[in-house]
């Protein structure tokens, strides 16, 4: 994977109006007043400010011209999220400035303009050798929010951000430059909603978290002791889409019963492979890293007998109209797929969209509704393509029931019709 970088821009100060203009790619200005403009990478790039040593630093360069020779242009407070310009001792004439910036990332940012036929080729023939040899009778899937955690991981979350609060408000106390502290300043706003999310999180969400733990312990248990005998040899693990939040608590959940576990995700960020004390993955015994998210996201559904939906946001909103999709156009076989929304509470608003959208004509009325007990339950299986529970032991009990009737109709196979 390439971890270098090179950055090239051109920026226009029009000092009459005090307006910026950018020209350039990886980068954009965040904030602008009068003559500073806050110059942001789109990927964080290394920067030691202790240049000390030169042979031991690993530092990117940044290199700025004045293409108008109006007053004098410079760079301050940089780091590894960009840079400060400012004009000084210009007139009235436009300001232009050009920079390059060349150095090696912090983290990886996934960028999907930029992959290759090569890189979705090879996602999807390893995907095929996974599901061949340590998958081959399907699996079944776990889909919800990475963000939901458990209790403990949001404190740690919330004392981490409270020590990166303190900083900054030290920092603003000795900053001396009032444009820095408008950044500073917004940084810290920025801070606050993100504790405001964890702590909603914390009160209205993690109860999620330890429903689908309680699943993945459920199914864990039941794969690593009774599937088995069952299935008449088959096996059927779970699988998730190999991340924190929901997926980390299923995963968990199957591997505290020594069950086989396989995490499909993608590339979000570096492994720190000397120490994966904190990394989300150890739970999953079996991981596959994907470049694709489109192809990650086909894999997890295509292959899993029963598709189950824990609260989640825009990524599980997107795998279930992709699965319900793949269901009502058939590519997917109705009859040898199940889905499953947990947790009726959270889902209402989406079901009430799933109403709205029947009334206008552009969903099926009959074979694309959701069951949902004491709702909509009345009308022939065949009504429904989808259906809702309340609790992980309903989740359990009906994705058991379904994958052991497909053993017994000699359907729990993945290439067959």
């Amino acid at each position: 994977m390439k971890n270098e970088i090179e950055l090239h821009g051109t920026v226009f100060f029009e000092p009459a109006t005090g307006t910026w203009i950018s020209s350039g790619t990886g980068w954009w200005i965040e904030k602008t007043s009068g003559p500073h403009a806050k110059i942001r990478f789109e990927e964080r790039i290394k920067f030691a400010k202790n240049l000390a040593d030169p042979l031991k630093t690993n530092s990117y360069s940044l290199s700025l011209s004045n293409i108008s020779q109006n007053g004098q242009v410079d760079a301050y407070n940089i780091d590894e999220d960009g840079f400060i310009l400012r004009w000084k001792d210009y007139s009235a004439a436009p300001c232009i400035a050009s920079f390059s910036v060349a150095g090696s990332k912090v983290s990886y940012v996934p960028n999907d303009r930029a992959l290759s036929n090569e890189d979705s080729v090879a996602d999807i023939y390893a995907a095929g050798l996974l599901f061949d040899y340590e998958a081959k009778y399907g699996v079944v899937t776990v889909m919800g929010s990475a963000s939901i955690s458990s209790h403990e991981k949001i404190d740690t979350s919330l004392e981490i951000l409270g020590q990166h609060g303190n900083n900054w408000k030290s920092a603003l106390e000795n900053e001396q430059d009032e444009f820095s502290r408008q950044l500073l300043q917004d940084k810290l706003g920025r801070l606050q909603v993100r504790m405001d999310r964890h702590r909603k999180i914390k009160e209205k969400s993690a109860s999620y978290w330890y429903s689908a733990k309680k699943f993945g312990e459920l199914w864990g248990r039941y794969a690593a002791t009774e599937q088995e005998k069952a299935l008449g040899g088959c096996y059927v693990p779970v699988c998730t889409g190999g991340g924190p939040g929901i997926m980390q608590a299923v995963a968990e959940g199957a591997r505290s019963q020594n069950a086989h576990v396989i995490g499909i995700d993608c590339q979000f960020g570096y492994d720190n492979f000397f120490n994966l004390r904190d990394s989300y993955s150890i739970y999953s015994n079996q991981r596959l890293r994907m470049n694709n998210f489109s192809i990650r996201e086909g894999v997890l559904i295509n292959y899993s007998h029963v598709i189950l939906f824990w609260p989640g946001g825009y990524g599980t909103a997107w795998e279930v109209f992709e699965t319900l999709s793949k269901i009502s156009t058939k590519h997917l076989r109705r009859h040898r797929t199940k889905v499953i929304f947990v947790h009726r509470e959270y889902w209402e608003p989406l079901f009430r969209l799933v109403d709205h959208m029947r009334e206008f004509g552009t969903i099926n009325s009959y074979g694309d509704r959701i069951k949902i007990p004491g709702v909509d339950d009345r009308l022939p299986d065949e009504a429904y393509i989808a259906e809702v529970v309340d609790t992980p032991e309903e989740a359990f009990a009906k994705t058991r029931a379904f994958v052991e009737e497909l053993y017994r109709r000699n359907q729990l196979t993945l290439r067959s019709y």
